[in-house]
């Protein structure tokens, strides 16, 4: 992609976009979370098409419109979120902390092999971290809530398989 599409996508990330990095309560996963990336950008339906191009160019995520009048592209996974952002954080700059963060949080989350609880907490308080930066006003699951449910479900095992704690399209 030229540096040009590059800045221009950063751009739109920065005044129509968003990023997410979220614990998410999953019954089925052996640890009870899933850390969840996502970028998502926002456009009134009647103007949607830019978001299929934006589509086109990061050849990732899917496309929705929502019944308020507004469409949204959403990209979804470590993997996915972590290349989109490292081609555009040089050009963000009001969202330039959170691809940071969010970088570093999935570049740790890909450098593990097994998911142990500790892992899981102390990358939790980087999702925590990540969620102040966005001024979530929603956000109900964090690091405590997880630590919580670790303590009181002493049957989880101590370490699990790192692409089943994160994988996004399979619950286990």
């Amino acid at each position: 992609m030229v540096e040009k599409t590059k800045a221009y996508i950063a751009g739109f990330l920065d005044g129509d976009g968003s990023i997410f990095f979220q614990l998410v309560f999953r019954k089925g996963y052996k640890l009870g979370y899933q850390i969840r990336a996502s970028v998502v950008f926002y456009q009134k339906t009647s103007q949607s098409k830019i978001l299929r191009w934006l589509k086109h160019k990061l050849r990732a995520g899917y496309l929705r419109d929502r019944n308020d009048g507004i469409s949204e592209y959403t990209i979804v996974g470590l993997r996915q979120v972590k290349t989109v952002l490292e081609e555009v954080e040089p050009y963000l700059i009001l969202k330039k902390r959170q691809a940071k963060l969010a970088i570093k949080i999935a570049t740790e989350l890909e450098c593990l092999n097994s998911f142990s609880k500790s892992d899981l907490i102390r990358i939790a308080k980087e999702v925590d971290r990540f969620g102040k930066l966005n001024y979530s006003k929603r956000r109900t699951n964090t690091v405590l809530q997880l630590r919580n449910f670790l303590q009181s479900n002493t049957s989880v095992p101590v370490s699990t398989d790192l692409h089943q704690s994160i994988r996004l399209d399979v619950v286990r």
